[in-house]
């Protein structure tokens, strides 16, 4: 835990990003935080948080260097149908191939990053994410900066489309779209009015008292299990603290292996408050060595006797060659 905390506070903060280019009229980028994760969180270690800062604050800074205003929307809850289906979909594929690319909580992640390095940080709470950042944009005449080709569904929309980004000299260059096909199956639909509502800070379990939904938190739910599912006790204590008597309905994708149905299933469950493990709520290293000490131990054991089958097979393997036939 006190190296977590070392790696995330090792790099120098930058003040906050106002525009630097006096007598001029900054323009305002509103961007679609998780849409560009991978810029900030590379693929192949996306824990290195040190990275992930320094990449955020070159991005910023180039900005200002730019005389451009950025406004960071994340999502706090998934709210649309469509978009729900899209989140599960992902989810199962993760589940199904073993793969994590992402840390967990990455929206809090880069909320806190983006506002530490001064950028104003906006939550949707209201809405569904890209609803809300096509309201404000239009509303508050800034460009948005998304990968997401559902930013071309909005009606008689006044903003702008960037795509991308990269870095020119000192400057953070902007690359518009260029396509602007719309896939037949995604519905044209109004701008928000009002502009749904946002919070600048992350809004935590927005979906309480009445149910809790999650994805695949490791690469390893498919052989291990989900770990959200291990913890349920702890949030079990932080449901009790929040006053909440009734069950709350929880549901995560796990893998399911019996021999006429194998695969990827979302086990839905309710659940009671219960502040048993109630103490641990205040101590983040006791709640780790609870709940995943025993879990390290148990991977470690497996990486170990799979290392040495692999190692006895290949000198079987080779002594097998060096026998004459």
């Amino acid at each position: 835990m006190e190296d977590l905390t070392h790696r995330l506070n090792a790099v120098t903060l930058t003040p906050p990003a106002s525009p630097i280019k006096t007598g001029l009229k900054p323009r305002l980028v509103y961007v679609d935080g998780m849409n560009y994760s991978d810029k900030f969180f590379k693929v192949g270690d996306h824990w290195c948080f040190r990275e992930a800062r320094q990449n955020i604050i070159k991005m910023v800074k180039h900005a200002r260097e730019s005389n451009i205003v950025l406004k960071v929307f994340l999502d706090a809850y998934i709210e649309s149908d469509e978009a729900i289906q899209k989140w599960r979909s992902r989810r199962e594929k993760e589940v199904r191939d073993r793969t994590r690319n992402m840390p967990q909580a990455m929206n809090v992640l880069l909320g806190e990053m983006f506002s530490m390095a001064g950028i104003e940080v906006a939550y949707s709470v209201d809405a569904d994410n890209d609803d809300t950042l096509a309201s404000h944009a239009h509303h508050d005449r800034a460009a948005v900066m998304s990968r997401d080709k559902d930013f071309l569904r909005y009606n008689r929309v006044s903003y702008r489309i960037f795509e991308d980004f990269t870095y020119k000299r000192e400057y953070l260059h902007l690359i518009p779209r260029r396509s602007t096909y719309l896939r037949p199956e995604i519905t044209k639909r109004d701008i928000h009015k009002p502009k749904p509502g946002v919070r600048s800070t992350d809004p935590g379990f927005v979906t309480l008292p009445d149910f809790y939904l999650r994805g695949s938190p490791s690469p390893l739910t498919r052989d291990c299990g989900n770990l959200h599912i291990t913890v349920r006790s702890l949030r079990q204590a932080y449901y009790a603290s929040l006053g909440i008597e009734t069950t709350v309905r929880e549901e995560f994708p796990i893998y399911r292996t019996s021999d006429d149905d194998e695969g990827v299933v979302w086990l839905e469950e309710y659940v009671l408050p219960c502040d048993e493990y109630h103490n641990l709520l205040k101590s983040p290293e006791e709640a780790y060595e609870h709940y995943f000490a025993s879990i390290f131990v148990i991977v470690m054991i497996a990486i170990t006797i799979i290392l040495t089958l692999a190692v006895t097979t290949s000198t079987i393997a080779t002594v097998a060659a060096l026998l004459p036939s």
